[in-house]
């Protein structure tokens, strides 16, 4: 048998860089010699153009409750898989998930008075950028805390700038006094009413404090919850938009990260998706919206040329009719590379769909917990500050 640090310099990284990530980790920590290997500097970019030709890994972020929140990982190799625990950064037992990109993620955790809660309202969070397969994480600093507050955290990474930033968008309260000529007020006590009010904050990676970019559009209302797609270097959600004399339909506003600013995405030719099941990811890196239709179809767009209106496609459609039961729900994952669709079902299975032969196949996972967010990862050596251009 060939000892692996005789062969040449160049075929051992080759080697290295088509190994899945999970075997360099435990490759690296279980030997000195696999440590030196694997800490080549060349490795890290060899590795990232083999698994951005691949089919994505995805992260599997648990909720069960009241059990603490935990990150998994599945590969991409193989339809017959098992999900692989991820530690989270400082051993914390409850936090969100807030996005990834880039190979890192994004994670807040709840604390007030500097103590790790698991529910408490209102509430602040503190925010780590991590690569959990390094195993370094950035801090991001303590954004100001407000009365009573809500607050909901995008993150995302533009192309043209470069930069990584998070996006903060919070409600709270705020105490004023009945003399304010301005104020149209409902309540008083003692000279004072309370208003509740909204500010956007963003925080580029790399500087030290957030900044105020003014108030949020209106759609997007104390219970909107976090972007679900970043596309083109521009975060997005889903809002109910007023439309005069046809009532509520389903807009899809974005916030793009160089310029900082919102804007309207035009929503697909089809009006009729139920709002509750209405959702965007990203298809083959364009903007998708999915969602059931009339109760007993679910449609997905693609967005073929960002921002215009005209060039939404429908991609695929599939009855969701269960016979003697509701209509099955779905949210989209991902594309594969053979041109199936990754979806996740109601009831949590993972689901690949073949629009060409409308044929759905269950993915044997072992391993996955009762209730999670599934997120399409592509998983990278270089660590969270490398990944960020920070000084290491």
């Amino acid at each position: 048998m060939v000892r692996i640090d005789l062969l040449p310099p160049e075929i051992l990284l080759e080697i290295l860089s088509r190994l899945p990530v999970t075997s360099l980790i435990h490759f690296k920590s279980t030997s000195h010699a696999g440590r030196n290997l694997i800490s080549d500097p060349r490795l890290p970019q060899m590795f990232g153009n083999r698994v951005s030709n691949s089919n994505p890994c995805l992260i599997v972020f648990s909720y069960n409750s009241p059990a603490p929140r935990r990150l998994y990982f599945v590969d991409s190799e193989g339809c017959s898989r098992k999900v692989r625990r991820i530690d989270a950064p400082q051993h914390s037992k409850f936090y969100n998930l807030v996005g990834s990109c880039n190979g890192l993620l994004c994670l807040s955790i709840p604390i007030i008075g500097g103590s790790s809660v698991s529910h408490m309202s209102p509430m602040s969070h503190s925010l780590l950028i991590y690569n959990p397969f390094v195993g370094d994480a950035v801090r991001v600093p303590p954004a100001n805390r407000f009365l009573n507050q809500s607050e909901v955290f995008g993150f995302g990474f533009h192309p043209r700038t470069g930069e990584f930033k998070v996006v903060r968008i919070l409600c709270y309260e705020k105490i004023m006094t009945v003399a304010d000529p301005e104020l149209v007020v409902e309540e008083v006590n003692d000279g004072f009413t309370t208003v509740y009010e909204s500010m956007v904050q963003v925080f580029t990676v790399g500087t030290t404090e957030w900044r105020k970019k003014g108030a949020p559009p209106p759609q997007l209302t104390d219970e909107i919850g976090p972007p679900e797609a970043l596309v083109e270097g521009s975060l997005h959600w889903v809002t109910d938009v007023e439309l005069g004399g046809v009532g509520l339909i389903y807009g899809i506003i974005s916030f793009e990260l160089a310029d900082e600013v919102f804007g309207e995405i035009p929503h697909p030719p089809c009006q009729r998706f139920v709002s509750r099941d209405y959702s965007l990811s990203v298809l083959n890196g364009c903007l998708s919206a999915a969602g059931l239709v009339d109760t007993c179809h679910f449609d997905t767009w693609v967005l073929k040329q960002y921002r215009v209106k005209e060039s939404w496609v429908k991609q695929f459609s599939f009855d969701t009719y269960v016979p003697g039961g509701w209509p099955r729900f779905f949210t989209v994952i991902c594309a594969l590379k053979n041109g199936e669709i990754l979806l996740q079902n109601e009831d949590s299975s993972l689901v690949s769909y073949d629009p060409v032969e409308n044929r759905f196949k269950t993915l044997q996972i072992s391993g996955l917990p009762n209730w999670f967010q599934a997120l399409p990862f592509l998983p990278s050596l270089f660590s969270a500050k490398a990944t960020m251009n920070l000084q290491l």
